[in-house]
């Protein structure tokens, strides 16, 4: 009896420090949800494409303006020269001043037909002044302006109705030449079917040039022929 209470008691002991050294077990990690991150959002500008409306092809009519070669002429009597295109017959017809008026002029045909025509003359007979009304009773009334090429100074003309038009170029008695000779240009045609007829014209005015008797030897141009 006394050694079944012993045992009794070393049992209950056992049991005593096997509860002793027996640790509660950590309650389980609480895992917290993973929120995704945010996804940026993406505008998409939507474009609006215009009707397109059906219609019928223009047609482009390109106009070709073949450059010609010009051709120098001078005169070494009357201290002028300019240049024409290649190919122009320039002759200059030698005639008395009217009113038995003592000189000459001198008619420079440019093209046949009497649309381009220069016309040199004795700046001391006043012709610059007659040539101005002249050209000033074109109808309808001309636009009148001043230029000034190659150091010499223009009354510039011009007059355009019903498909004709008219140019003259007069110029003024202070830009006459040291031969005292002044020059008009006379510009006229009805003839639509030659449109770059004005343009050739504005391009010879635009080189023609005087010259005195030291520069002549000088100036480079095959001579016009002179008909007396």
């Amino acid at each position: 009896m006394k050694f079944s209470g012993i045992l009794l008691l070393i049992l209950i002991a056992a049991l005593l420090l096997a509860a002793g050294c027996t640790q509660p077990s950590p309650a389980p990690a609480v895992v917290q949800p993973i929120t995704p991150a945010a996804t940026p959002s993406v505008t998409v500008a939507e474009t609006t494409v215009p009707s397109v409306t059906a219609s019928a092809p223009q047609v482009t009519v390109t106009v070709i303006r073949y450059l010609v070669p010009t051709k120098a002429w001078k005169d070494s009597e009357l201290h002028l020269a300019f240049e024409a295109p290649e190919g122009w017959n320039v002759t200059t017809r030698e005639a008395s001043l009217p009113d038995a008026s003592q000189g000459h002029i001198y008619r420079t045909v440019l093209m046949p037909g009497g649309v381009f025509t220069l016309i040199t003359y004795p700046v001391s007979q006043n012709q610059d002044q007659a040539y101005r009304n002249e050209f000033r009773g074109w109808t309808p009334a001309p636009v009148e302006t001043t230029v000034t090429l190659n150091g010499i100074v223009y009354g510039r003309f011009e007059s355009t109705a019903n498909g004709q038009t008219r140019v003259g170029y007069v110029v003024q008695k202070a830009s006459a030449n040291d031969a005292g000779y002044a020059s008009v240009f006379v510009y006229l045609t009805d003839n639509t079917a030659r449109p770059y007829d004005k343009e050739d014209f504005e391009k010879l005015v635009s080189t023609f040039t005087y010259f005195t008797k030291d520069q002549a030897v000088n100036v480079t141009g095959e001579e016009i022929p002179t008909v007396r």
